[in-house]
């Protein structure tokens, strides 16, 4: 009688082990999960399509409310780039605008140097496919009257610290100079002087809200 009613007990006694085994092995911690990197983008796969010309297309006048230019509209330097992304979407991506101007000897004051540069990096967030992209900065008025004649526009795209795309506009000594923009014998010369406040996010001027859904949106 005992052996048999041992015999019973076995099955039960193993099926209470597995539910055992069972229990402990949902108390253990999941491993964790690969964190997500984020979305980003590699050399070629943002492409710059066009940037403004140095001639017509920079000089703008500014619009009021109703749409439209007045006699006493100033003349603002309007610097945009065109740009494609083959990533879904990129998290973050930086434009450096870099925009020289140089002024004639005859009309240099003692000491002015001829040569200035303007300089900003604006970020922009959440980038979706696509071809239609457009972002930009703007040079103000005075900077176009008192130092002369724009020679270089520049723009640099990078994203998470790594330049993927980069292009420019030159006219004058500037013209045929690779990579002027980087060059430090070029934008740090001895005749060279960086003025900053005079080129700004698009976004913080008057263009803010021309074709805004052209334009994408700093942060």
């Amino acid at each position: 009688m005992k052996n048999h009613f041992s015999q019973r007990l076995r099955p039960l006694s193993a099926a209470l082990a597995a539910l055992a085994s069972v229990a402990v092995l949902a108390q253990q911690p999941l491993p964790p999960r690969p964190p997500a990197g984020p979305a980003g983008a590699t050399e070629g796969e943002v492409k710059i399509i066009k940037l403004s010309d140095l001639g017509h297309d920079m000089a703008q006048k500014a619009k009021g409310v109703d749409g439209k230019t007045s006699q006493k509209s100033k003349i603002w330097g309007v610097f945009d780039v065109s740009f494609a992304t083959a990533p879904e979407w990129i998290d973050s991506l930086t434009v450096t605008y870099t925009v020289v101007m140089m002024k004639p000897q005859g009309q240099l004051k003692p000491g002015e140097k001829s040569i200035s540069v303007f300089q900003t990096s604006v970020e922009y967030a959440d980038i979706e496919q696509g071809r239609d992209h457009r972002a930009g900065a703007v040079l103000k008025p005075a900077a176009l009257k008192r130092f002369g004649k724009v020679i270089g526009f520049a723009a640099e795209i990078s994203v998470g610290g790594r330049v993927v795309a980069a292009e420019s506009q030159t006219d004058g000594p500037l013209r045929g100079q690779e990579k002027w923009w980087a060059n430090p014998k070029i934008m740090e010369g001895a005749n060279v002087a960086r003025r900053d406040g005079y080129l700004l996010d698009r976004m913080k001027t008057p263009f803010q809200l021309v074709d805004i859904d052209t334009y994408e949106v700093s942060r």
